[in-house]
C-alpha cells in the first residue's frame, strides 16, 4: 500500500483533493483569500513601486548626463586659468588608457555671472564652450553642447565673433526672456588683487536660441556662448579655467579619473606643464552624489515597507494551512491508516499553500505590470475628475489639482522602467515565502497519529 501511494501520481493528485475537498468550511475558504488576496496586491505594489522609482533613477540619470560634462579638470593655480590646455587635452587623447572610455575632451569656461534686465539681476551660471560650425550646434553633434530646442539660425552664424547667447528653456518661462531680447551679464573678469579687488566684466548680449536637456536646475540657470567670446568678455585672452571631458558611459567615470591622477603624476607630464600638480578631477557622479543616494534611500525604504506585505500574505498562509489541517484531521487519519506516507501528507500541504503562492505571484506581477504601465493615463483621469468636480465645493477659488508636478520634476510623463529580472525575482521569492509558510503545519498534519486522530474525530 505504501508502494503503491508514493508511486502514483494520480492517486497523489486525488489523495490531496480529498484533503481539499469541498467540506472545507467557510472560515478556512475566507482566509485562504485573504491570504491570496493579500500577496497579490503585495507582489503589485512591489513592482509597480519599485518600476516608478526605476524610472525616476533612469530618467533622472539621462537628463544629468545629456546636461553638461561628465567629467571636469581645473586649476587652484594662476587664478584658476588653464594656460597649458591644448597641451593637456592631447596628452588625454593620446593615452591609450583613456581614449578608449572617452567621447571627447575639449576646454570650456565656467563662472558665477549676474544677468540684468530691466534692473532686476538674477544669478546664472555662465558656460562657454567651442562651436565650431552652425549645422553642427543644431543638429545636436557637439558633445558638449545641450540640445537647441529654439533658435535664430542668422544669429546663431554669428555666435563666435559678435555677443551672442543661449538659454536654458525654462529661463524663458521664468524670465520672459524671448529671442532677440538684450540682456547684460556682469562677471568677474582678469585677476584678483588687494588693491583693486575683483574687476567686473560688463557686456550686453543678444538670446539667439533656448537649449533643453530635461534637468530643471540645469534649463532655468545656465547661459551658454562660445569659448573665443567668452575669453574676451572674462579677460582670459587664450586661457580657460575647465577642461571637460565627456565620457561612454557612467561606469567610466570612477576609472576615468584614476586614470588621468595617473597621468597627471607622470615624469613627463610634469615636466611639460606648467602647475601640474595643480591639477583636480570631478565627475557629475560625485556632484550629484547626493540627490542619487537621497533617491536610491527612498527606494530602499518603500520597497521594505511594501514587501512586509507579501510577509503579512505568508503569515495568513501559516494561519490557512493550520486551520486546513484541522478541519481534515480525520481524513489525513484514514489516508495515513491506509498506507499514505507522511512525506506525502508533508508534501500535499505545502504544495497546497506554494500553489496559493504561485497563484497570488502571476496575478500580482501581470497586475503589476498592468498598473506600472497604465498609472500615467490613470493618474490623468483621476486628475480630470478631481478638477472637474473641485469648481462645484470651492466655487471660483478652485486651482487645478496635478498630482504629479511635471513642471518640479521635469518629466513628460511619469516615467516607469519595469525590470523583468526583477519582477521573477519578485514572484520567485513571494512562492518561495509561501512554500515555507506551509510546510510548518504541513510537519504537524504528517507527525499525527492515524489512531488519535480517527477516535477523536
Amino acid at each position: 500500500m505504501n508502494f503503491f501511494f508514493h508511486r502514483s501520481p494520480l492517486i497523489l493528485l486525488l489523495t490531496s483533493r480529498y484533503i481539499r475537498g469541498s467540506r472545507v468550511t467557510g472560515l478556512l475558504s475566507i482566509k485562504s483569500r485573504i491570504s491570496f488576496i493579500v500577496m497579490a496586491v503585495g507582489v503589485a505594489l512591489l513592482i509597480v513601486v519599485l518600476s516608478i522609482f526605476n524610472g525616476f533613477q533612469r530618467q533622472l540619470k539621462e537628463s544629468l548626463w545629456q546636461g553638461g560634462e561628465h567629467i571636469t579638470i581645473e586649476s587652484s593655480s594662476n587664478g584658476g586659468e588653464i594656460r597649458d590646455y591644448q597641451k593637456i587635452i592631447k596628452y588625454i587623447q593620446n593615452d591609450p588608457d583613456l581614449k578608449d572610455r572617452i567621447i571627447s575632451v575639449e576646454g570650456g569656461i565656467q563662472s558665477h555671472g549676474l544677468i540684468q534686465r530691466y534692473n532686476v539681476f538674477y544669478p546664472v551660471l555662465i558656460k562657454a564652450v567651442a562651436v565650431p560650425s552652425v549645422d553642427a550646434l543644431i543638429e545636436h553633434k557637439l558633445h558638449n553642447f545641450p540640445r537647441i530646442v529654439h533658435y535664430d539660425r542668422e544669429e546663431l552664424g554669428h555666435l563666435n565673433r559678435e555677443s551672442y547667447i543661449i538659454l536654458g528653456k525654462e529661463m524663458e518661462d521664468l524670465y520672459n526672456f524671448s529671442l532677440g531680447k538684450q540682456l547684460t551679464l556682469a562677471v568677474p573678469g582678469g585677476r584678483f588683487s588687494l588693491g583693486k579687488g575683483v574687476e567686473v566684466s560688463v557686456q550686453n548680449f543678444r538670446v539667439s536660441g533656448f537649449f533643453k536637456t530635461g534637468n530643471y536646475k540645469f534649463d532655468s540657470s545656465f547661459v551658454y556662448m562660445s569659448l573665443p567670446v567668452a575669453q574676451k568678455f572674462f579677460k582670459m585672452k587664450d586661457s580657460v579655467n575647465q577642461i571637460t571631458i565627456k565620457a561612454k558611459s557612467l561606469d567610466d567615470l570612477s576609472i576615468s579619473k584614476r586614470k588621468l591622477y595617473r597621468l597627471f603624476n607622470s615624469l613627463e607630464f610634469e615636466q611639460e606643464i606648467d602647475a601640474a600638480s595643480s591639477l583636480s578631477v570631478r565627475t557629475i557622479a560625485e556632484e550629484q552624489e547626493n540627490l542619487l543616494a537621497a533617491l536610491q534611500l527612498e527606494k530602499t525604504i518603500i520597497s521594505i515597507i511594501v514587501f512586509l506585505f507579501i510577509i503579512l500574505a505568508a503569515l495568513g498562509m501559516v494561519a490557512s494551512v493550520y486551520s486546513l489541517v484541522r478541519a481534515k484531521r480525520k481524513s489525513i487519519g484514514v489516508l495515513k491508516a491506509l498506507g499514505l506516507p507522511a512525506s506525502d501528507i508533508l508534501l500535499i500541504f505545502t504544495l497546497n499553500a506554494m500553489l496559493v503562492g504561485i497563484l497570488a505571484s502571476l496575478t500580482g506581477g501581470v497586475g503589476g505590470v498592468f498598473l506600472a504601465n497604465s498609472l500615467d493615463t490613470i493618474i490623468g483621469y483621476i486628475e480630470e475628475i478631481i478638477n472637474l468636480l473641485g469648481p462645484s465645493f470651492t466655487g471660483s477659488d478652485w486651482t487645478p489639482v496635478e498630482l504629479v508636478p511635471k513642471r518640479i520634476y521635469y518629466f513628460d510623463k511619469l516615467p516607469v522602467d519595469i525590470n523583468i529580472p526583477f519582477i521573477f525575482m519578485v514572484t520567485t521569492a513571494a512562492t518561495i515565502l509561501s512554500g515555507i509558510a506551509g510546510y510548518f503545519p504541513a510537519r504537524w498534519a504528517a507527525s499525527l497519529n492515524p489512531v488519535d486522530t480517527i477516535r477523536n474525530d
